[in-house]
């Protein structure tokens, strides 16, 4: 008889669970950790070991500096790219940053007394360049570095947390040369010292404070990334101290961006009076048959100066009234707050952007066009036929007439057994060549060759005479 047995359920094991939340967090904080791959002590010995602008360093400097200043002489990116790659110039910032980082006023000192040095290596390489060359005019290059805003401070920023990044990895990334030519360090410098040297003095302030907001803000992130990355401080540093070199870290910033803010609001301000003095120009002039090519003020296109009191014109089609020129400087006073004056003049280069109007306007003639070009390719077509057969007909023709005369020389010289005639035989001695007619002729053998000789003369006469060529060369075989 089976037996049954009492079997006590096993226990339920409690399973942790972890929230959507935790696994987010985690996701995220492995995505952007820093600290994994870090290199501390490989970092310290690399930026500590560069941060002297002497030797090699400084002549790369001036290497640097010498073609970045060609570079915008020539008018050339591809070449001020080329000076920003090999440049060392970010070396003793780098320095200033790791410096202020980890407390190290040796670091700092010596950083701070190299990028003094190397700002004094460039200004003197770059002025001696300026003072000499025989060319040293206001190229793109040199004007697009005296207008630093708010956005070149947003590229140091950037650019230098992307290099202090990459210089902080054990796998070093190809990071920093890109930092080099985005936070564009070395041309400002050469601009200064095109001010300098031609006595612009607008030019070198607002070119050496671009470099000075580009290299501050790329020290700052240095600083920063030091310290999220939480190096060791060289010297010990209280809560006090830090909360002190942050807030000085802070009103630096501040200060250093603020003439970079006021530029960049009269930019902006420029770029919205150019905007809407453009979208007036097409709205009240252009039409169908007046097309504006070009438009700028007096001095500078994008420049709507207090002084300037001329907006010259360039148009294509029909020119626009006295009476409605004098309108429209009525109407752009009133848009921009200053007395404009228009004058117009006929361009002679049509925008891309109008062709597809011209296009448009003569859209109407079009299908005439395709008629008439479709009948002139048939009337073509039809010639081409009719001379196709004409050329046949002569062909024909000629075959047909050189068979009635090897008939009659069958029938004149009846021990003639074969005949050849060709009117164009190329002779030539390999130095001048002419064309001859050639008649080969095969006599029977019966011929004697007395008869031959006699009655050769008389078929050469003939053949001549029906074929209509002053000479034929007889050729017996």
């Amino acid at each position: 008889m089976p037996t049954t047995t009492n079997s006590t359920p096993e226990p339920i094991k409690k399973v942790e669970t972890t929230t959507a939340w935790e696994y987010t967090k985690d996701f995220f904080d492995s995505l952007m950790d820093l600290r994994t791959g870090m290199d501390q002590e490989g970092t310290l010995q690399n930026i500590q070991s560069n941060k002297r602008m002497k030797g090699a360093n400084a002549w790369l400097l001036m290497c640097s500096i010498m073609v970045a200043s060609l570079g915008l002489d020539l008018n050339s990116p591809a070449v001020i790219i080329g000076a920003m790659l090999i440049s060392p110039l970010m070396s003793p910032i780098l320095g200033i940053g790791l410096g202020i980082g980890i407390n190290d006023r040796r670091t700092l000192v010596i950083s701070m007394q190299h990028f003094a040095i190397s700002i004094a290596i460039a200004l003197v390489t770059s002025f001696v360049y300026f003072k000499l060359t025989p060319f040293g005019n206001i190229t793109d290059e040199i004007l697009g570095r005296t207008e630093p805003t708010l956005l070149d401070g947003l590229v140091a920023i950037f650019g230098g947390l992307a290099g202090v990044i990459s210089i902080t990895r054990k796998d070093k990334s190809n990071a920093v040369p890109g930092v080099a030519i985005a936070t564009a360090l070395m041309p400002p410098l050469c601009v200064a010292g095109y001010g300098l040297a031609n006595g612009e003095w607008d030019f070198f302030i607002n070119a050496f404070y671009l470099f000075f907001l580009n290299s501050s803000f790329i020290a700052i992130t240095t600083y920063i990334i030091i310290r999220v990355l939480r190096f060791p401080y060289k010297k010990y540093m209280n809560q006090k101290e830090r909360r002190k070199n942050n807030m000085y870290i802070l009103i630096f910033s501040a200060i250093i961006l603020i003439p970079a803010l006021t530029i960049l609001y009269d930019t902006v301000q420029r770029t919205r009076e150019v905007q809407q003095v453009e979208a007036y120009l097409k709205a009240a002039i252009q039409d169908d048959d007046t097309i504006i090519s070009d438009w700028t003020f007096v001095g500078e296109k994008e420049q709507l100066d207090s002084d300037t009191t001329q907006l010259i014109l360039e148009i294509i089609g029909e020119p626009v009234s006295q009476e409605d020129l004098l309108k429209c400087d009525a109407e752009l006073e009133a848009l921009t707050g200053k007395h404009i004056k228009l004058i117009t003049y006929q361009s002679e280069e049509i925008p891309l952007e109008d062709m597809e109007k011209l296009e448009n306007q003569f859209s109407g003639f079009q299908g005439e066009f395709a008629k008439r070009i479709q009948a002139l390719e048939q009337l073509q077509a039809n010639k081409n036929a009719e001379i196709m057969a004409l050329n046949a007909q002569m062909d024909s023709l000629n075959t047909g007439s050189m068979m009635d005369v090897y008939q009659e020389i069958k029938t004149l010289f009846p021990l003639v057994d074969e005949v050849a005639i060709a009117k164009n035989v190329v002779k030539t001695d390999f130095v001048n060549s002419t064309t001859i007619p050639v008649a080969m002729i095969k006599w029977n053998a019966k011929k004697s060759t007395t008869g031959k000789k006699r009655d050769e003369p008389k078929l050469a006469d003939f053949i001549k005479m029906r074929i209509k060529q002053d000479t034929i060369q007889l050729i017996r075989y």
